[in-house]
């Protein structure tokens, strides 16, 4: 033996019972009666826990660290060279490899021992770390399901293909010793005479035992750290037997080598080949909401003194003078009021579903002594946080004046409408330490649990809140910013896949076809984009905004959709020819019309789905429908047109779009059953009805022009226009449109001067990117002729829409900004001046050809920018012009240099007609011209930009 050092320990320390088994459930895989003394060579954080499990083990730790242990006088400091124990004596020793030289510590092994190893080799994964563990896993195991297809493809993906040492696998050599999983399942087939199979290995409060049998799977939870501990759902289940049919049926229990276990029916249970293998959450939570009114209905008792002391001091993760504090905080609530069972985490991941029958666990944070209904608080809350960015405590504790969605919510024997503000505050916090008391600093994190103190602070502070506290309170900006600025990536990303599939596309049909067959297409797309926005009136865009029940809310968004959608189908199949002869395209346009209206209901599907992804920020969620769908359809489109299909293929080639989009939103997100509630569909109307009307006048103004050529010049004329069009146009589609709903459920979340200053920098960030492109297609217009000489005519065109595309952002990214401020009517006003200066101005130009309609656009759009910049500095605090000018000033400047460059380059290398090698070398160094000009001026916002697109979100 070896001198060696004690290493201090801190009683009030010791690992909390919140983190459970989940940082020692391997070792149910390791022997339950070694061979000899335990020595664990593993990290700080994993020691004390399994040192738990074997309470004589020896626990090294590294020269110099000081941790808290359940029992010090076993925490010995090694120097990694001195063993701790006579070689040749250990029964186990547990070695984490990536901290201590297994082979040094192999020597310390009996002949009868076993070394088990995390390290780079072994069949059993921990994923996805050592200190964060969510299963322990091998191949021929199944993957237990998370919440849906994504999550459950990336646990899938992880687990075969590992992450080197990120994901560390456990090894077991030596003697084979029964483990105590293998005792537990011998066990388990005497009480039910099954013999079993372990299949799985999950974290949790406990370690759960996933064992299959003949007749199905079976969840051991197996205490491993605490063998005292009793089963709360027992407690629950005797004094509240109405909650029976939401708990799982007990199958067995027992206790192996003093580790208390039960045994239950695994849920879900197997299922069909063909049936939805995730839950749907809509579900689940209406599971908890009947949890809660089972578990209130049953009164065990009442408050008094004492309780608040008691119960403040339950919160363990809280500093104790924090504690202190919120007992005095919660003093008032001694007044005998009505208690109750609470479960105090009822969220999806522990309601569990199975066809029609449901179980509910985790009862180990349950209180018989909670203030009678503080669950009812607890859920609305916690389903906000299905939204990245939002504070559990924030939320409950909005409701102390935000009292209309828990209005009737009975609290403490009373509506909680009909309690005054202060007792409104106690109960709020009584809450909150129903949730924090299942909840440990292992998990939580400093930062997170400071965020819960600051909400608190701020809702206790008598005179109203300091800044700092409320900021403290508040989700960290940078953090939304940074997953907006990422999502902005997503979107760009889709944007461009989405928009080269089409331009691709149109070029094939530009090269095969005739300009009047792209007047088709044109005329066809309008029509379908008009019929999407009145298919749906706004209701899926307006859950990004929506306050409430976003859930029930998209059922409803649903149903209004599909009806929506299936209606106008059916009108514009019946309407088509007569559409057809009024639009002038009579040759083939009424089955153009047809076919891409016929998909409406599925796009109305796909947008609720859509929307809600977008509302949480979950945007590489949200652009994988997109990006696959409009690659398939425009594979589909080439096939065709090149096989002599015409503008059908495109038809063809968006009806497989529609369909596939709907198809994989599915699979990145549980599926939003059609359903009613008539309050909901009021307030999605009254937000969505203005602005689908803005969307709806936006596609009139973006697509009245064409029905002016057409109707005055013609489908030659309109061809040679649209491509000209869409070309220009491009720009504002691929960024202004990408930035703005990246932006939109972003500046949703803020309010006041906060919103203005926000919509600043959207807007100086958005015209950066999109001012040099289309300065670009100005320079280069007279390239179109590439494509051949019948597309002369739209190179002017070219030109002037490329700054009615500026000028077109910046109004586009005004009535984002007012839409994310409650005011889609104003939104909606601005379309309409939009709509009606164009209008009048087109009627007046456009027999003077094509040209002379570009120029109008850029007369209107001038002036529409112009009172959307009037409007924004109105209706928007923080909204500066001198601002937005200041901070455009490199970009400014960028294109000031860029087009120098061009035309320098044009003129010393005399390049004088079109070609594509001119193309890529001038514009090339244009590129340069402005990329580096703007990095000169603008150097410390750009590195600050790419900080927040590389922060973790």
């Amino acid at each position: 033996m070896s001198e060696y050092a004690p290493v201090s320990a801190d009683p009030a320390q010791r690992p909390h019972w919140t983190v459970g088994d989940r940082l020692a459930a391997f070792t149910a895989l390791l022997p339950a009666d070694p061979a000899g003394p335990v020595v664990l060579a593993l990290s700080d954080e994993l020691s004390p826990h399994v040192q738990l499990v074997y309470p004589e083990a020896l626990v090294l730790v590294e020269s110099g660290r000081d941790a808290a242990w359940p029992d010090g006088s076993r925490v010995v400091a090694w120097d990694g060279r001195t063993p701790p124990v006579r070689a040749g004596s250990a029964g186990l020793v547990v070695v984490d490899a990536r901290r201590y030289d297994r082979a040094a510590l192999a020597t310390l092994l009996s002949p009868e021992g076993v070394l088990a190893v995390l390290g780079p080799d072994g069949p059993f994964l921990v994923y996805p770390s050592a200190e964060s563990p969510e299963l322990v896993w091998r191949r021929s195991w199944p993957v237990n399901m998370p919440a849906g297809p994504v999550p459950w493809l990336r646990r899938r993906l992880g687990l075969s293909v590992g992450r080197g040492d990120a994901v560390p696998r456990l090894s077991l050599s030596g003697v084979s010793r029964p483990s105590l999983a293998d005792e537990v399942l011998v066990e388990l087939q005497e009480a039910t005479g099954r013999p079993g199979e372990l299949v799985g290995l999950v974290t949790a409060g406990h370690a759960v035992l996933r064992v299959r049998s003949a007749d199905g799977d079976v969840a051991v939870r197996l205490s491993l750290t605490d063998g005292d501990r009793h089963d709360v759902a027992d407690r629950v289940r005797a004094d509240v037997p109405a909650v029976e049919p939401y708990l799982a049926p007990v199958v067995a229990r027992g206790r192996t080598r003093g580790h208390p276990w039960v045994a239950t029916r695994w849920t879900p249970g197997r299922r069909g080949p063909l049936t939805w293998p995730w839950p749907r959450p809509e579900r689940q939570w209406a599971v908890a909401d009947e949890v809660v009114d089972v578990l209130s209905a049953r009164v065990t008792g009442s408050t008094g003194p004492g309780w608040a002391q008691a119960w403040a001091e339950a919160a363990h993760v809280v500093p104790p003078d924090v504690r202190a504090r919120w007992a005095a905080a919660l003093a008032p609530l001694e007044a005998e009021l009505p208690t109750a069972w609470c479960h105090g985490d009822l969220w999806p991941g522990n309601v569990l579903l199975d066809g029609g029958t449901s179980a509910v666990i985790d009862w180990d944070n349950a209180s018989e002594d909670a203030v009678q209904g503080l669950d009812r608080l607890l859920v609305p809350a916690l389903r906000a946080l299905s939204e990245p960015g939002r504070n559990a405590s924030t939320e409950i504790l909005r409701f102390v004046d935000d009292v209309a969605p828990v209005a009737d919510a009975v609290v403490g024997g009373r509506r909680w409408a009909d309690w005054d503000r202060p007792a409104r505050v106690a109960l709020a916090l009584a809450t909150v330490v129903l949730y924090l008391r299942n909840r440990s600093l292992h998990d939580l994190g400093q930062e997170a649990l400071d965020t819960h103190l600051a909400a608190v602070a701020a809702a206790l502070e008598p005179s109203g809140p300091d800044d700092a506290v409320v900021a403290a309170a508040a989700p960290a900006p940078n953090v939304e910013a940074a997953r907006t600025a990422r999502g902005a990536l997503w979107l760009a990303t889709n944007g461009v896949v989405v928009k080269a599939s089409q331009t691709i596309v149109l070029l094939t049909l530009a090269a095969i076809l005739a300009p009047s067959a792209l007047g088709l297409v044109a005329l066809g797309t309008l029509v379908a984009n008009i019929s999407v926005q009145l298919s749906s009136l706004g209701t899926a865009s307006a859950l990004v905004y929506w306050r409430g029940d976003v859930q029930r809310a998209a059922r409803t968004a649903v149903t209004i959709g599909v009806g929506m959608g299936a209606g106008l189908a059916v009108l514009l199949w019946v309407a088509a020819p007569w559409l057809a002869t009024t639009l002038r395209a009579e040759d083939g346009g009424a089955a153009v019309i047809r076919g891409l209206t016929v998909v409406l209901p599925f796009t109305a599907v796909a947008a609720v789905t859509n929307e809600l992804l977008r509302r949480e920020l979950r945007f590489l969620r949200r652009i994988i429908p997109d990006t696959v769908s409009s690659i398939t359809g425009a594979v589909v489109a080439i096939a065709l047109v090149t096989q002599g299909h015409g503008v059908m293929a495109l038809v063809a080639g968006q009806i497989v779009q529609a369909t596939l989009t709907m198809l994989l939103s599915w699979v990145v997100h549980p599926p939003v059953r059609p359903g009613w509630n008539r309050e909901d569909a009021r307030g999605l109307l009254g937000y969505g009805g203005p602005y689908a009307g803005a969307q709806l006048l936006e596609i009139i103004q973006l697509n009245v022009d064409y029905l002016i050529v057409a109707r005055v010049l013609g489908a030659v004329a309109l061809g040679q226009y649209s491509l000209g069009f869409r070309l220009a146009f491009m720009p504002y589609l691929m960024i202004v449109v990408v930035t703005t709903g990246a932006a939109f459920p972003y500046l949703c979340r803020v309010s006041g001067p906060a919103l203005g200053r926000a919509s600043t920098v959207v807007m100086t960030a958005t015209l950066t990117m999109v001012v040099p492109l289309c300065a670009g297609l100005a320079l280069f217009n007279d390239d179109l002729t590439l494509l051949g000489d019948k597309w002369s005519p739209g190179v002017p065109v070219v030109g002037w829409l490329a700054l009615y595309a500026v000028l077109l952002s910046v109004g586009q990214i005004v009535q984002t900004a007012l839409n994310a401020g409650g005011r889609p009517g104003v939104a909606m006003l601005l379309r309409l001046s939009h709509l009606v200066l164009l209008l009048g101005t087109l009627l007046v130009v456009a027999s003077h050809g094509i040209t002379a309609v570009a120029v109008g656009q850029v007369v209107a759009a001038s002036l529409v920018a112009t009172l959307a910049l009037t409007l924004g500095r109105i209706h928007l605090p923080g909204f500066s012009l001198r601002g937005l000018a200041v901070s455009l000033r490199p970009a400014a400047a960028g294109v000031a240099v860029m087009v120098v460059a061009v035309l320098g380059l044009r003129a010393l290398f005399d390049v004088g007609s079109p070609s594509l090698s001119g193309l890529l070398l001038v514009g090339s160094a244009g590129v340069v011209a402005y990329a580096g000009t703007v990095w000169m001026l603008d150097r410390a916002h750009l590195k600050e930009a790419f900080q927040l697109v590389r922060r973790p979100s």
